[in-house]
């Protein structure tokens, strides 16, 4: 991703149209508080674990509650249902309890592992839920806006100058150059590699005809009427494909097809010096060079008429062999070299090579430009770029999807055959790359051309993916003195603030959606176990109905066993023996006088004999002397 790109992503909440805008509500943090919200969602979702076993504690608990008396097993388990705030401590307390009531009661394993198990599900599964709460980055997906100040274009409106041709060539060759880059990389590729991992699309894909129709006058193609290789990318859709975020009815629809043929030279080719001897004719004159190249779209180069096309923009290239040698005998009529030559290898014996049957051997291409309103189905015809904007207006577009065909169509200028090639010369071919030597070729595929073109083609795609992203974050390379055009009304402001890019250095993004279940689904949880005890209590002394329940799981509550503890041994004054928070009277003390049996341990039941004092150690048998208080001690079993 470039640094423009990388630096300008956008962090708040915005909809990801690809999902619509409920699913697609969408929030983008920094990296640091995309961590804190991640750690607090597996925070929430384990308080809401404990809620959940708590109100599932008191259904069990609700459930189990008798009138008539039951085992030490029974009440115990109750005792644990109201007191364990967690499912892992109360399985644990469960288990414990089956083994030490192995012998003491009747099918104890039996009676609490079911009960156990309960326990373990609800830890289990909110631990997952806390652990999988980071999907909500995932359900969010990687794709980030991206906001610049700098969105905009070059000013390359005033082309004649010396100055803006250079400004416009040194731009198109950077730009060419990491289209090139990352086609070669990502395009076909399976590898997850950083690089590949930036537009909305890894690739656009497109499909081919290896027997399409001569795009020019059939006696102009190498082998005639059905001659040609046609590459055609089919509708683009400018939000799922390039990534401009959008609804559905704010969307427009791309085409580019590419139609090249090999053509001849014969007619077109003069020998006019040995110097020189080739001079190829299909318009104005080109230099000659390994590879030479033009294109009628930059209005350089007016094509023959049976080459021209009104609705097209057509690239020629020739291509000269020079002194290049061949291993084997090329018949791809773009290299096409079967005339024997022998060399020397110093061994006392000659080599065998071949080198070109033809001083320049010739290919043609058009390029034509579509737009379409999804909405209506309807679509421009086929044109060059210099009149595909100028369709526009047939199409009824509203002017969400009007700016956006602008937008578009701001940069089919660039995705030219020819200017795939313009600027790279011959290390735009891909045959270049097996040349050892700067001499020797190896042997070349008979369909060695369509390998080119297509190289071609897939320049012109990354190129209009690059060119979509450089209109929000701005052009990657902006020469001295170059004047950047930013929005100048709303529509071209909203234009700049819809990028999608897939990324996630330094962010991190959630789904609303998700988070909303997420945290209404907890407070649900966690409000209910705080008021659930308290609202069936009310309900049923309202209705009389049950109300025996109310009281089971008030009194089996560690503060309350505590007071009938203290209470039953005489020690201290209670009240709020029916609430969950049971008090003494002021001044009232309570403890565990010394000497108690350690191994059946008892409170003491006292009877008050003179006034308070702290708790003292006995001074005769069954009394016992507290801050000046003399009591009557009896021993009670808790």
């Amino acid at each position: 991703m470039s640094q423009k790109a990388g630096s300008s992503i956008y962090t708040g909440p915005w909809i990801n149209w690809s999902h619509g805008a409920v699913v697609g509500s969408t929030v983008t943090l920094n990296e640091r508080n995309g961590g804190l919200l991640t750690a607090f969602l597996a925070l929430f979702v384990s308080t809401a674990g404990a809620a959940c076993w708590k109100i599932v504690s008191f259904a069990i608990h609700q459930r189990r509650a008798r009138r008539d008396y039951q085992n030490g097993l029974h009440v115990q388990q109750q005792a644990i249902f109201r007191n364990t705030g967690s499912a892992a401590g109360a399985s644990w307390d469960l288990i414990k309890s089956a083994w030490y009531w192995r012998t003491h009661a009747e099918n104890p394993v039996v009676r609490t592992l079911p009960l156990a198990a309960l326990a373990i599900l609800n830890l289990v599964l909110f631990g997952i839920a806390g652990v999988f709460s980071s999907e909500v980055t995932k359900a969010a997906g990687d794709e980030t806006l991206i906001r610049s100040p700098n969105c905009g274009l070059l000013n390359l409106t005033a082309t004649h100058t010396k100055q803006s041709l250079a400004v416009y060539n040194a731009m198109d060759l950077n730009d060419t150059l990491a289209a090139s880059t990352y086609s070669r990389a990502c395009y076909d590729s399976t590898e997850n590699i950083l690089q590949c991992n930036q537009y909305a699309q890894q690739q656009l894909k497109w499909q081919t005809d290896q027997n399409a129709s001569c795009p020019f006058s059939p006696d102009l193609c190498l082998y005639g009427g059905m001659s040609a290789y046609q590459m055609d990318s089919g509708l683009i859709d400018s939000h799922e494909e390039l990534g401009i975020n959008a609804a559905k009815s704010e969307r427009v629809q791309y085409r580019k097809v590419t139609t090249c043929s090999p053509i001849h030279t014969k007619g077109y080719a003069t020998n006019i010096t040995d110097t020189d001897p080739n001079a190829v004719a299909y318009g104005d004159s080109l230099e000659r060079s390994d590879l030479a190249y033009a294109g009628s779209s930059s209005n350089a180069w007016i094509p023959i008429p049976a080459l021209n096309r009104t609705d097209a923009d057509v690239s020629l290239f020739l291509l000269a062999g020079n002194s290049i040698l061949y291993e084997e005998p090329v018949t791809d009529p773009l290299y096409t070299a079967t005339t024997p030559f022998s060399l020397p290898n110093g061994g006392g014996t000659n080599l065998t090579y071949y080198f070109s049957d033809h001083y320049v051997n010739a290919l043609a291409c058009i390029d034509q430009h579509q737009f379409c309103n999804p909405t209506t189905g309807d679509c421009t015809p086929p044109s060059g770029s210099s009149l595909a904007n100028a369709y526009l207006p047939q199409l009824a577009l509203n002017d969400a999807q009007f700016i956006t065909a602008l937008r578009i169509g701001s940069t089919i200028q660039f995705l030219t055959t020819y200017l795939s090639v313009h600027s790279r010369g011959a290390s735009a071919l891909r045959a270049s790359e097996t040349v050892n030597d700067q001499t020797f070729q190896i042997q070349l595929p008979d369909a060695q051309w369509m390998t080119e073109v297509s190289t071609w083609f897939a320049v012109s795609m990354a190129k209009l993916q690059q060119k979509t992203v450089q209109y929000a974050t701005g052009p990657a390379y902006i020469p001295a003195g170059t004047d950047l055009v930013g929005p100048l009304n709303q529509q071209q402001k909203n234009m700049c603030q819809n990028q999608k890019i897939r990324s996630q250095i330094g962010t991190q993004s959630f789904s609303v959606l998700g988070m909303a279940i997420i945290l209404i689904l907890g407070s649900i949880l966690i409000i209910t176990s705080l008021v659930l005890d308290s609202v069936m209590g009310f309900v049923r002394r309202k209705l009389h109905w049950k109300d025996y329940k109310s009281l089971q799981w008030t009194l089996d509550d560690k503060l309350q066993l505590q007071r009938m503890a203290y209470e039953g041994a005489g020690q201290g004054h209670w009240s709020n023996g029916e609430s969950s928070v049971p008090v003494t009277k002021k001044g009232d003390k309570l403890g565990i006088p010394e000497g108690v049996d350690l191994v059946h341990p008892r409170l003491s039941k006292a009877q008050r004999l003179s006034s308070d004092s702290e708790i003292g150690t006995p001074e005769a048998e069954g009394l016992m002397t507290v801050k000046g208080v003399s009591y009557q001690v009896e021993p009670v079993q808790i």
